[in-house]
């Protein structure tokens, strides 16, 4: 092994080591992390990376605007390369401070990484994003079969994402015991649930139809008394795989254990709506649709703190930044009724009738 690409290797390590154990990141963080500083090892062809300065900083740039997305060959989208930038920047900017890189790298160079201010205004956008309806949520249910086990799995997990506003990585690692039917709510512990960040909150169900509620205290009434479920099951358990009557390997039933991987849930999402003649959402706009509920039901302040914490969110104003847009359609209609309307008359009472 060269040994440029030795002290590579090794500097490498000890950045994501850094990464994990001083900043406490997630081992997916640090997986994101790694594998930008390897797109930037593998353009620098065993090169060391003490070689840095600003002319290999916008060859990389350009090297980037070329590359396909290995998934579907179509380029590079703005907001992959803008990640892949940040990620190197911040590697840069580390092993500047090391010994035996401080004299070859310097801050004004990495800057040269910084993305266009355009595609990363794109990328910070908050513009309202195409999501399901409650009525378009029923009909995806009432589409849903149920004849199997597995099928009434799949058609729990869509309820329960529509109930909680839950990502799907932490839904698969929810157990029954963190499903309190009696107050209809979900405690997510951030100790063994896999929520962003780790944290901990409680969440109410949302006033989603009936059909939701009803489907996941089936399910779990299901859970519990066919299958002998406890509190330490959970929830949503993978597929029990194993050989079939054709002596192939089959379906066969549910495990006890949860998913590794929330790939299988977000597949279940989207399959689900497209069965039922809809585009395929994926299981992150489930949150859209929650915060646009918002507006039939919250009144005041109060109101919409509450629904911002049910969504594990502790400042509202990341609820309205992230999912709080306004649908085009709508936004016209309430320019057009303000034009109508004329301004407000100022009134003594005004503000008392709005937080009352």
């Amino acid at each position: 092994m060269a040994k440029h690409t030795s002290d590579n290797l090794r500097i490498k390590r000890k950045y994501l080591v850094w990464r994990k154990d001083s900043k406490g990141l997630s081992d997916a963080s640090v997986d994101k992390s790694a594998a930008a500083v390897s797109v930037y090892e593998a353009f620098l062809n065993g090169k060391d990376f003490r070689s840095f300065h600003s002319e290999r900083a916008r060859s990389f740039k350009r090297h980037l605007s070329s590359q396909q997305n290995q998934r579907n060959g179509s380029k590079l989208s703005s907001s992959s390369i803008n990640g892949i930038l940040r990620e190197v920047s911040a590697f840069l900017s580390w092993l500047a401070d090391q010994p035996g890189y401080k004299s070859k790298i310097t801050r004004s160079d990495i800057d040269y990484l910084s993305p266009d201010r355009k595609s990363d205004a794109a990328r910070r956008n908050s513009c309202w994003k195409p999501h399901p309806s409650p009525a378009q949520v029923v009909k995806v249910l009432s589409n849903m079969p149920t004849d199997t086990v597995l099928q009434r799995r799949d058609r729990a997990l869509l309820a329960f994402l529509f109930l909680t506003g839950s990502r799907e990585g932490a839904a698969i690692t929810i157990r029954l015991g963190h499903v309190d039917l009696l107050y209809a709510c979900v405690h997510f512990d951030g100790r063994s649930v896999d929520t962003k960040f780790g944290k901990t909150f409680t969440t109410a169900f949302f006033p989603m139809p009936a059909p939701c509620e009803q489907i996941l205290r089936d399910w779990i009434s299901e859970l519990r008394q066919d299958h002998q479920f406890s509190d330490s099951d959970p929830l949503l358990p993978k597929t029990r795989v194993g050989v079939g009557p054709e002596r192939k390997f089959a379906a066969l039933g549910i495990d006890r254990v949860p998913w590794s991987s929330a790939s299988s849930a977000a597949k279940i999402f989207k399959q689900a709506f497209v069965d039922a003649g809809q585009p395929p959402f994926s299981p992150h706009r489930v949150r859209d649709t929650l915060s646009e509920l918002a507006k039939d039901h919250c009144r005041t302040p109060e109101d919409y703190k509450a629904w911002s914490q049910n969504m594990g969110h502790e400042d509202v104003l990341t609820t309205f930044r992230s999912y709080g847009s306004v649908a085009p359609g709508r936004q016209v209609d309430l320019m057009k009724r303000f034009r109508k309307r004329g301004p407000l008359q100022d009134s003594d009472d005004d503000d008392f009738d709005v937080i009352e």
